[in-house]
Order: C-alpha cells, then sequence, then structure tokens
C-alpha cells in the first residue's frame, strides 16, 4: 500500500476540532507495523459505525486519516508552546540581563564603612584588665575581677553595644537613614550611643525619671538624647516611639541573645568580644597564675546576655566553670532560673526601689519573657544567689576602701563571690585553689549622687536603717575578708531589717 503523506491531506482547524473527542480515551498498544495499524479491530461499539458510514474498499485508509487528524492538533500544540518558549529563551539571552540589588550603592557603601569602623573599635578596645583580689580571710581563693571600666564609655556595656550594632547592621535591621531607640537604665544606652554616633546614626535613650544625673550626662556626651517616662513603661515608650517615627528598637532586652557571641575565634584578628574568651587568654597568659580554667564565674543580669553568653560559652567547649548568677533582693531573676516562675505574672507587687542599679528584674509591668523581655538564658545557668541591696550597697563602700571602685553590681557581683568562697571554705571537690571570676560592671563615680550619698542612703533605705543599717554590713563585710567569717550569717543577726531578711530572702527561721 502507498503510504505517501500527499494520499493524507491535513485537515482543517474546523475539521480538527470537530474531530476531537473529550471523552475518556480508550487507548490502544503501539502498533510495531503499518500493517498492525491498519489491521487492527477498532473497538467494538465504535466499529458499526465506522463500517456504516465508508464503503469497504476504502475503510483502513479513511480510519488512518481519521486517528492522524485526531493526533494533529495537540501535537501542532505542543510544537507551537515549545516555539514560544524557545523564542523567549533567545529574546532574554540577546539582551543583559538586569541586576537588581537589594540595596543602593551609597546604602552598601554606608553598610561596609560602618561595620569597618566597628572592627576598628574592638581592635581599639583590646583587653579590659583582670584584677587579682586575694582576701586574707580566705588564704586559698583567688578572686579575679574584670574591670570593664577602662572601655571607652567606661562600662561593661561597651563590647555588649557594640555587638548588638553589628548585628542590627548586618540583619539590615538599620540603614543610614535610621533612628535607633532603646530601653536603658543607663550603662547600654551610653555605650549604644557611642556606636551610633561612630557610625553616623542617631540614638534615643528612653530611660526612668529617677535616672542618675550622672548616667543621662554618659548618654548625652555619646552623643545620645534622652527621653524620661515611668521606669515600668520604658520598654513600651522605646517601641512606640521607634513604629511611630519609623525608627529600629534594637531592645536590649529581647535581642542581647542574637547579639552576644559565644565563639572561639583564636588568633584571627577579627576578635571574639565574648569576656571570657578574654579572661581565659589573660590567665593563659599570666605565668604566676596557677589555675587557668576558673572554678566559678559570678555575674548579675540586667538584660541576661553577658552572663548567658559566658554561660554559653563554657557548655559549648566543656569548660569546667560553673555559672553562678548573682541577683538583687527583689529581683525576679533567681527564682526564673531556678524554678521558672514569674513567666506569667508581672513582679511590680514585688519590686521595690531603689534595687541594685542596672540589674534585676522586677520593675516591668511584664513578666519574664524569653527574647522579649530577657536574653537570661536558663539553661546556662548553674547556680543563683540572693544578696540584700542594703549589703549590695555596703560593698560597694568596703571595695572602694581597698581600691578597687565599682558601682552597685560590683558589690553585689563581690559579695556572692565572698559567700561561694565561704561556702567551699573547706571543701574537698575544689582541685587546687578556688578561682572565682566576677566583673567590675562600672565606675563608682556613676553613684557619687545615690549610693555613695548618706542622705539618698538614708531616704532609699530607711525600713533597712539606712547609713546604720549600711555600716553594719560593711562591717560584717569587712570581718569576712579579713579572718574568712560568714558575713552573710553577721548580718542577717546583728543589722537592722535582718530578721525580716533572713525569712523573706532565705527562708530562715530567727
Amino acid at each position: 500500500m502507498n503510504t505517501s503523506s500527499s494520499e493524507w491531506p491535513l485537515a482543517s482547524s474546523a475539521e480538527l476540532l470537530d474531530g476531537l473527542s473529550f471523552g475518556s480515551p480508550t487507548w490502544l498498544p503501539v502498533p510495531k507495523s503499518y500493517e498492525e495499524f491498519i489491521g487492527r479491530q477498532l473497538p467494538k461499539e465504535s466499529t458499526h459505525v465506522y463500517m456504516s458510514q465508508h464503503p469497504p474498499a476504502t475503510q483502513h485508509k479513511t480510519y488512518v486519516k481519521n486517528i492522524l487528524k485526531r493526533m494533529l492538533l495537540p501535537t501542532l500544540l505542543v510544537v507551537g508552546i515549545a516555539i514560544v518558549h524557545s523564542s523567549s529563551i533567545t529574546r532574554i539571552t540577546q539582551h543583559k540581563i538586569p541586576i537588581e540589588k537589594h540595596f543602593t550603592e551609597d546604602e552598601e557603601k554606608w553598610r561596609s564603612q560602618a561595620v569597618e569602623k566597628l572592627w576598628k573599635e574592638r581592635k581599639n578596645m583590646g583587653y579590659t584588665p583582670l584584677i587579682k583580689f586575694q582576701p586574707k580571710g580566705f588564704p586559698n581563693v583567688d578572686i579575679f575581677f574584670k574591670n570593664e571600666t577602662a572601655t571607652k564609655t567606661q562600662t561593661l556595656k561597651h563590647r555588649f553595644s557594640w555587638a548588638l550594632l553589628l548585628w542590627a547592621i548586618i540583619e539590615g535591621k538599620v540603614n543610614s537613614k535610621s533612628t535607633v531607640y532603646d530601653s536603658t537604665s543607663g550603662n547600654t544606652g551610653a555605650s549604644e550611643a557611642y556606636m551610633c554616633t561612630l557610625v553616623g546614626l542617631p540614638f534615643i535613650a528612653v530611660v526612668a525619671k529617677e535616672l542618675e544625673q550622672e548616667k543621662i550626662n554618659q548618654i548625652t556626651g555619646n552623643g545620645g538624647k534622652i527621653m524620661k517616662v515611668d521606669v515600668s513603661l520604658r520598654n513600651f515608650h522605646a517601641k512606640d516611639q521607634a513604629e511611630k517615627n519609623n525608627g529600629f528598637f534594637i531592645n536590649q532586652f529581647g535581642n542581647a541573645e542574637y547579639a552576644e557571641e559565644f565563639h572561639e575565634s583564636g588568633n584571627d584578628e577579627h576578635e571574639s568580644t565574648n569576656v571570657y574568651h578574654e579572661i581565659l587568654n589573660q590567665l593563659k597568659k599570666d605565668k604566676n597564675q596557677e589555675k587557668k580554667i576558673p572554678d566559678y564565674f559570678v555575674h548579675s543580669a540586667g538584660t541576661g546576655g553577658t552572663i548567658s553568653s559566658v554561660g554559653r560559652y563554657t557548655k559549648r567547649y566543656n569548660l569546667p566553670t560553673r555559672i553562678l548568677l548573682s541577683d538583687s533582693e527583689y529581683s525576679l531573676f533567681h527564682d526564673y532560673v531556678i524554678s521558672n516562675k514569674f513567666t506569667n505574672e508581672s513582679g511590680t507587687k514585688i519590686w521595690k526601689a531603689p534595687g541594685v542599679a542596672g540589674i534585676g528584674y522586677g520593675y516591668n509591668v511584664k513578666p519574664v519573657i524569653y527574647g522579649e523581655t530577657t536574653s537570661l538564658t536558663r539553661s546556662v545557668v548553674d547556680e543563683s544567689m540572693k544578696m540584700p541591696d542594703i549589703a549590695s550597697a555596703a560593698a560597694m563602700h568596703v571595695l572602694r576602701e581597698r581600691g578597687i571602685g565599682g558601682g552597685a553590681s560590683t558589690g553585689l557581683n563581690f559579695l556572692v563571690s565572698l559567700h561561694k568562697a565561704h561556702q567551699l571554705k573547706d571543701s574537698k571537690d575544689i582541685k587546687g585553689r578556688l578561682t572565682i571570676v566576677t566583673i567590675i560592671c562600672d565606675p563608682g563615680e556613676f553613684y557619687e549622687s545615690t549610693y555613695f550619698n548618706p542622705k539618698w542612703i538614708d531616704k532609699m533605705f530607711a525600713d533597712k536603717g539606712g547609713m546604720e543599717g549600711l555600716e553594719c554590713w560593711k562591717k560584717a563585710i569587712n570581718s569576712a575578708i579579713d579572718t574568712g567569717s560568714d558575713f552573710l550569717e553577721e548580718g542577717l543577726a546583728k543589722c537592722p531589717d535582718g530578721v525580716r531578711l533572713r525569712r523573706s530572702l532565705y527562708g530562715l527561721n530567727a
């Protein structure tokens, strides 16, 4: 049989459409030859109709034509789509592909320069001094103070604010036109103001109405502006003002976990800002230091970022250092860490001023919410200890008289370190010298009008005996340093309000 295509003229579009069947198809096996194809029987129900319409001589040829007609339109459609697609690809490749940038060239340049300035600042920081304090009454104990007052903004928050702003820039939270807002007790605000000014960004600190003038001067002196509100509403106003003015609420409390480093940088020129990284390097290089890895790291929590970053560092590298939280009298952090309390209730009914400046939690109307009101990571803190606020104030005075200047949180850190030394005085679990490291968070000069002001002490600690109570605690602390006695037991037994403190703070009977 002649199978030339000239004997099978193409059908018109109308004929093809008319010939299409959109019902359920009847699938036939693929023929191996033309003879097999034309010899195949039609489906039973179609055979009668087909045979009645075509004479026997043309039955096979007509059947083939109809099959081809039905196949032609889908084939043409597929070929057409392929041609169009190929044409589109050809047009694209014939022209330069456009470069679409997330940032403008000016923004990319600003970001690069800002990051470079921050790393230059990190290099200029160097290592803050590590001061050894050996209490006479504890001959087998070394207490080290990491002196963060040696930074440009004179506080521990200098390195933290560096990391926080670097995070905000890298993550695209801020650009060259942003205004940065934050809620602060003063120290973080001063350091944030410095870092923002360094990269050319305006900074507004939302502070408590009663914030010390010394700290306000630190913030404005570093280029920041001040907004005063009730202490319990600082976070709310900082966030609200940022949203209203298209700025960025950098939120030191909620975002510290993203900013704080807890990795070892080795000898890389872009060195880690983690405070424990520095401490270990300093102890390692000290030829006179017997123990190179401390037994304890003692620190309080404001944002919770520093102690959490050190805790993560020690856990990540499986170091034997135990992390001990020092907490103030009315703060919620101790109960949060030990028992996961106050995650659903506010502490405003418990909190009592003045507390310990810059640390603790309870003044906020919101409960302790990880990632929002705090970055304190419970899982990396091993122990926690509370101290009376009047005792922390007394410790500031004791340290100043012994040549170590520090603020209220430094006094608290020292008390917890000293009490831990007493607890482990006769312990056989400690090999070699008991080594404790803590931090001088800010200078005592920031508190001349408050904690170092007798009139202020009499007013704010009236229910604890004012200056009389402070002097009582000073005596107990000095005795512990010189003789190894238990200052806490002595203070609770002899100082004003001691009986109540024994019961309320430590659950002890009078």
